[in-house]
């Protein structure tokens, strides 16, 4: 694993730490249009969703607490991959509850409108 992200390299550092923010803003605003299209809209879910992305900020950083206390540099990038792959996961899911076909793809994807 560690092997494996040593040859994921982030370009530098900052964009270590802006590039699951960027994850986070995007899934955001898109789960929120697909709740205008829906006609769906609710203040308690997004309220709940704003505090679990709030928590994935605190992951974020404790991320690189653990890698700088204790010199292990595989942490914090792997922390912010899977960030971004859960981010990209939602945000394509947003996508189809919003009605975009995603083809082959999404059929992967469960949403809540399938269960």
């Amino acid at each position: 694993m560690e092997e494996l992200l040593n040859n994921v390299n982030f370009s530098t550092v900052i964009w270590q730490v802006i590039t699951p923010f960027v994850f986070i803003l995007v899934d955001i605003i898109s789960g929120y249009v697909q709740a205008l299209i829906n006609k769906n809209v609710d203040s308690k879910i997004m309220r709940e969703g704003l505090l679990h992305k709030f928590l994935l900020i605190l992951v974020i950083v404790i991320g690189y607490v653990i890698q700088f206390a204790f010199s292990l540099n595989f942490v914090a990038p792997a922390i912010t991959i899977y960030i971004c792959t859960m981010e990209l996961m939602s945000f394509l899911e947003n996508l189809k509850k919003a009605g975009v076909n995603l083809g082959k793809l999404g059929n992967i994807l469960k949403t809540k409108k399938e269960d």
